[in-house]
């Protein structure tokens, strides 16, 4: 991936009583994303059946990186921050300020590429 490309990585726990609607909005938001050519990675994990999730997002750049986070915040963001108890997040410094203003709200951590690869 070039140094260009945007990582967002966010940690969201999801009450046991809303996991089942979480998973289907998880269904809509991967069927979209798919249709994303810019949206590099888009995988969602749980860490056992703890309700504990991690999302992890690559973006080809800041443009593609923002439509998606628009169509998320038009389209989705209501009902993904209605379903979870906590949301953290981690995003590479290059981030664009569109999407920093969209997840202001959740004070993520700003990390910034210092070496390393990847064959993607």
């Amino acid at each position: 991936m070039s140094e260009a490309t945007i990582h967002i990585h966010l940690q969201v726990d999801v009450p046991a009583h809303k996991a089942a609607r979480f998973k289907d909005l998880m269904s809509e938001l991967v069927e979209r994303a798919q249709k994303e050519p810019g949206t590099l990675t888009y995988e969602w994990s749980e860490i056992g059946d703890t309700g504990k999730w991690h999302i992890h997002e690559v973006y080809a750049d800041g443009e593609n990186g923002d439509l998606h986070v628009k169509g998320f915040a038009e389209n989705y963001a209501g009902r993904f921050f209605e379903l979870v108890s906590s949301c953290t997040g981690t995003v590479s410094d290059n981030a664009t300020q569109y999407i920093r203003e969209v997840l202001a709200g959740i004070s993520p951590t700003y990390m910034t590429r210092k070496g390393g690869f990847n064959r993607f």
